[in-house]
């Protein structure tokens, strides 16, 4: 960790030096609202990101997620995880966590590979933004094109990984 923030210190000394030649002080004071601004966006989204988490983990208990996972095993399991995977809103920061949280419930494989693939693959939050940058077709047909991904890697990750928990794979080191 030291190290990354050594990297990232001399990175930002030689940008604001770059800035000072190019700009004077007055750029660099420039830059400096900009990443004020960014950081309290950020910070926003990390404090309900949070929030989100903290309240996906306590409505999923293990005691819900067992009878879920007794009545949507297979593959109504997977699409569902898929489909929650896709619902998560932020970055790694966000669904990582969570991801983690499916060893402590003793959660299938399986499940795990179909809610990261369906967050990866599907992203909902993403939808508005192909719409109005790209095209609404082209945004429709690549969600057409892309939606059995998560189900088909979930359903490889059950018949390859013959139901072995998360916290199986990790204890067996396979991930």
């Amino acid at each position: 960790m030291r190290k990354s923030l050594e990297v990232i210190a001399v990175s930002v000394l030689l940008l604001v030096l770059v800035a000072v030649i190019l700009g004077g002080w007055n750029l660099v004071l420039q830059g400096l609202k900009s990443a004020g601004n960014t950081a309290i966006k950020s910070a926003l989204m990390l404090v309900v990101s949070f929030i989100v988490i903290g309240q996906i983990q306590v409505l999923l208990s293990r005691e819900r997620m067992d009878s879920w996972l007794g009545k949507y095993s297979g593959i109504k399991g997977i699409a569902i995880s898929a489909i929650v995977g896709g619902l998560i809103p932020g970055g790694p920061y966000v669904y990582y966590p969570f991801a983690r949280s499916f060893t402590e419930k003793g959660l299938p494989a399986y499940i795990l590979i179909a809610f990261l693939f369906g967050k990866h693959v599907y992203d909902f939050s993403r939808i508005p933004m192909e719409i109005t940058l790209i095209d609404p077709q082209i945004a429709l047909i690549r969600n057409l094109i892309t939606l059995p991904i998560p189900i088909i890697a979930g359903l490889l990750a059950e018949y390859l990984l013959k139901n072995r928990s998360v916290a199986n794979l990790f204890s067996e080191g396979e991930i």
